[in-house]
């Protein structure tokens, strides 16, 4: 049994603001903005807060989409930004291209667990200190998407998956694209994995990370002791600079212990 820890949500490189984890753990799941063309309808306007009134483009003074274009930041456009909402955590769905993600995640068996993080501000600083803010269960073996195959086969893969962000775009688009849609013509495999219960967004963020060195973060000791993660360097488990997927030897029920027992 397995769990894979995926670094994933809004950060420093497409939001601004990113919003803080308060003194309670209450935090805000913002998703990054999507790229390009999507069948998506949510926005950051029509995506409500779970805490205090209004919607997430509230909280938010500029977006970017694109991977190095410009910043929105006319709070109309904000607002009417489609979110790239990945994970999905009311349908438990979570889609990813990133090599050394799909490499981890490919190989799931149901049962097994994805556990999702994100570089989140604390109440008394304003290091990202890593947080994780939701789980699922692995339903079924994961979906590969093969860039190499026609339109029809890579619907067909995907067509079981009409609530991914992945799926989205392929609706949206005609095809799969990348880090922006002119990546079409530099495919990689999505793999695309259906969650189940239990799991969910977390009512509270549990921190993963206890201390930085330069840009990067390290896993808690206690943490690192209860989630058993597969890899370490001299300075401990890495939690990024750019977050990494992290293999963890424990089950998925083992991770849903880890969770209850700290919220």
């Amino acid at each position: 049994m397995t769990v894979v820890l995926c670094g994933v949500g809004a950060d420093t490189g497409n939001v601004r603001p990113v919003p803080r984890v308060d003194g309670d753990g209450r935090f805000e799941y913002v998703p990054i903005p999507e790229k390009g063309a999507t069948s998506e309808t949510a926005t950051y306007g029509s995506i409500e807060r779970r805490y205090g009134d209004g919607v997430l483009a509230d909280l938010l003074e500029g977006v970017r989409p694109g991977s190095d274009g410009e910043w929105v930041t006319d709070p109309d456009d904000i607002r009417e930004t489609p979110v790239h909402h990945d994970p999905n955590l009311d349908a438990l769905t979570y889609g990813e291209h990133r090599p050394g993600y799909v490499a981890k995640l490919r190989d799931l068996e149901p049962g097994d667990a994805v556990g999702f993080y994100a570089g989140f501000p604390g109440p008394e600083s304003d290091y990202k200190h890593r947080y994780l803010f939701g789980y699922f269960t692995v339903a079924e073996r994961p979906t590969m998407v093969d860039p190499d195959a026609d339109g029809g086969a890579k619907r067909a893969a995907l067509e079981s998956h009409p609530e991914n962000a992945h799926a989205r775009r392929f609706e949206g688009h005609g095809d799969l694209y990348y880090h922006d849609p002119a990546f079409t013509d530099r495919p990689r495999p999505v793999v695309v994995v259906q969650g189940r219960e239990p799991g969910g967004l977390l009512d509270r963020a549990i921190r993963l990370s206890d201390r930085r060195t330069g840009p990067n973060y390290y896993m808690d000791e206690g943490v690192t002791a209860e989630l058993e993660p597969a890899s370490r360097t001299d300075n401990g488990v890495h939690l990024g600079g750019f977050k990494p997927a992290l293999e963890c030897e424990i089950s998925g029920d083992a991770l849903g212990e880890f969770v209850w027992e700290r919220t």
